[in-house]
């Protein structure tokens, strides 16, 4: 019994030195793929952030302008502000969207990184905490707790950067290239608002507000944005409906889809692992005694 003891003690003990000697080394492949994943799709979302938002800066003004054009009983601003309310609540819709995607890109990085520098190293105190508690005979429940804490640091480790191959192969085979065509249409009208934002704070207010004013080249050319601008408004509609489509299902694989299949993994894991190396233990140290022959 006393040997048997030692033995485990010693493997526990290497055990424990060799998570917390490969707790050092980051997983040639997948780490590599992983931080790469989350910085590119990082950028990518904050590029369409800053997108939407300058559409919006856009439809806004445009919306100020028809209120003032009103008056004049001109009925196209009336249709021209009507069709920019739709865009109006997507692009805000989208900037929420956005704004959780990042969040939540943010936090699986922070995890992924949390888990891939104490994950093994907890691995190896929890191995090393074990060792007294196989001489002071501890409770099975203790033992299979502990054996639990491993299972779980163990599959966060391996999983967080499965994960995110998973959801890089999704992102660039399938979604970055829809992603990428709605920015790069949705910044043509986006990089408008950087022109008006030039213009004088009086002439910012409204696309016809300085009518009386002796800058008709200003004028002219927010009179030609705000054209551009209802005339692109179904190519719009349709490219914010694709980003939005795009980060939604984005959303739903990270958020969803794949913390939940984790998370069954580790269930279906912690249900099964624990009790059967408790059981064959158990078993193995109370083995009956062989009967005794008769003389």
């Amino acid at each position: 019994m006393l040997q048997t003891k030692l033995i485990r003690s010693l493997m526990l003990a290497l055990l424990s030195g060799l998570f917390f000697a490969t707790s050092m080394v980051s997983i040639p492949v997948a780490d590599r793929m992983a931080n790469s994943y989350f910085s590119t799709a990082m950028q990518s979302a904050t590029i369409a952030y800053a997108t939407t938002r300058g559409l919006n800066a856009v439809v806004s003004v445009a919306k100020e302008s028809r209120l003032e054009l009103a008056p004049a009983g001109v009925g196209v601003s009336i249709a021209a502000g009507q069709l920019l309310d739709p865009i109006d609540d997507m692009t805000e819709r989208l900037s929420s969207l956005l704004v959780a995607a990042i969040a939540s890109l943010g936090i699986q990085k922070i995890g992924f990184a949390i888990a891939s520098a104490i994950a093994l190293k907890g691995i190896a105190a929890v191995l090393l905490i074990m060792i007294p508690l196989l001489w002071i005979k501890a409770p099975p429940s203790l033992m299979a707790t502990a054996i639990k804490i491993c299972l779980v640091l163990l599959l966060l480790r391996f999983m967080l950067p499965v994960t995110a191959l998973i959801s890089a192969a999704i992102y660039t085979g399938w979604l970055q290239p829809i992603m990428d065509d709605a920015v790069g249409k949705l910044g043509i009208v986006s990089a408008s608002y950087h022109e008006i934002s030039q213009l004088p704070p009086q002439q910012q207010q409204g696309f016809f507000s300085s009518m009386t004013s002796s800058a008709a080249d200003s004028i002219d050319r927010i009179r030609q944005l705000f054209a551009d601008l209802v005339a692109q408004a179904e190519g719009i509609i349709t490219a914010l409906l694709q980003l939005m489509t795009a980060w939604l299902a984005m959303f739903v694989i990270q958020v969803l889809l794949l913390p939940l299949a984790m998370l069954w993994l580790m269930a279906k894991v912690l249900n099964i692992a624990p009790r059967d190396i408790l059981t064959a233990n158990a078993s193995a140290n109370h083995r009956p005694a062989p009967p005794l022959r008769k003389r």
